[in-house]
């Protein structure tokens, strides 16, 4: 038997154990740059910590999976595209998607709940000896096992000319829907492609709106499957512009838009703080030598603006909110990042990160 001394003992070094939290995983971010690698971003020590080699060229767009265990790289020299482990921070595969004279152009994915499937809208150009010949829009399902486009349907012939544009999608957390934001909300079926419902961004639930443009951002603080995001909007009389803050259920089909003030010349997409109580966005006035760039910061509780303080941000750059929500990113496509302090909004530092940038910053919560 053990002796009452001994085991006092010993539960008081458990317990002394106990007390001393354990370090929490670090919070970082992912970018890509030349030449050919994603740089790894540690939030806590301010400085790129890794270097992950791409395999079909430089990256132009990072997607985080559902689950945040994975990042999807597009790359545009062949249409490639790269799965990355955020855990081992390697590139586990990589395929690209164009063969023979076939050239896909594809502006962005949206990965299935398993991350197994990427949905997107996609525009094929057969290279002929004197020219190129461009195929209408059509939907595609890549198969990241497979590593090759397993499906594609032809994109609804309305809304082909919107696409080219350009358009943010989204997939339902149930794998049943695929979103396509642009003047209206498009839900199709993922299973055959049937638009299953409009959301009438002309139309909105209120009196005096018109020409609703909504554009989600890939938030990783957003609660799981909701999208919320910054809406503008004019009227039909005097046409007078107005933004405000819209939240899209993408399981329940749902939707609802706060006004919020005069739109400004324009905006980048919302970020929240990881208890989604505040929202940061950047918005702008005028344009070229004349633009000013100013923080806002926004009440999510009562989507009312709450701060806003001017800044001087280059002509073309990119605006990201850190996984802590306590600093703010600023960069362009210099191998410099300006970091601010999200509750003071002022510049705490410039960073180094030594390669110009491609994309933006994904930011992965511990």
């Amino acid at each position: 038997m053990i002796s009452r001394r001994t085991f006092l003992s010993v539960a008081a070094a458990g317990f002394g154990r106990a007390l001393v939290a354990a370090p929490s995983a670090p919070t970082l971010l992912y970018v890509g740059a030349f030449q050919d690698k994603i740089l790894v971003f540690d939030e806590a020590q301010e400085k790129v910590i890794d270097q992950i080699q791409t395999r079909t060229g430089i990256p132009r767009n990072l997607t985080l999976s559902q689950d945040r265990k994975k990042i999807f790289v597009f790359t545009l020299k062949h249409c490639g595209i790269e799965v990355v482990d955020v855990a081992t921070r390697k590139v586990t595969s990589h395929f690209e998607l164009d063969q023979g004279n076939s050239r896909v152009w594809l502006r962005n994915i949206a990965p299935d709940p398993e991350g197994k499937l990427l949905y997107s809208v996609i525009t094929t150009r057969i290279k002929q000896i004197d020219r190129f010949e461009i195929e209408p829009p059509k939907f595609a399902v890549i198969d990241v096992a497979q590593r090759k486009i397993v499906k594609t349907v032809d994109y609804p012939k309305e809304g082909a000319a919107v696409h080219r544009l350009g358009a943010s999608t989204r997939v339902s957390p149930d794998g049943k829907y695929l979103y396509i934001f642009r003047e209206n909300v498009l839900i199709f079926d993922t299973t055959d492609f049937k638009l299953v419902e409009t959301i009438e961004l002309s139309k909105p639930p209120w009196p005096g709106m018109e020409t609703v443009n909504l554009g989600p951002g890939d938030d990783p603080n957003d609660e799981p499957g909701i999208v919320t995001a910054i809406f503008n909007s004019t009227d039909p009389i005097v046409h007078h512009r107005i933004f405000g803050i819209a939240r899209v259920d993408l399981t329940r089909r749902t939707f609802d838009f706060t006004p919020v003030g005069p739109a400004t010349t324009g905006m980048y997409g919302l970020r929240l703080t990881p208890d989604r109580k505040t929202g940061y966005t950047v918005a702008f006035h005028d344009n070229l030598g004349n633009r000013r760039s100013e923080f806002w910061v926004f009440d999510m509780a009562t989507r009312k603006l709450a701060n806003k303080v001017e800044f001087p941000g280059p002509n073309n750059f990119r605006f990201t909110l850190s996984a802590s929500g306590k600093q703010i990113y600023i960069h362009g496509s210099a191998p410099v990042m300006d970091l601010y302090d999200a509750a003071t909004l002022k510049l705490k530092k410039s960073i180094d990160v030594g390669a110009d940038l491609t994309t933006g910053l994904v930011a992965v919560p511990a």
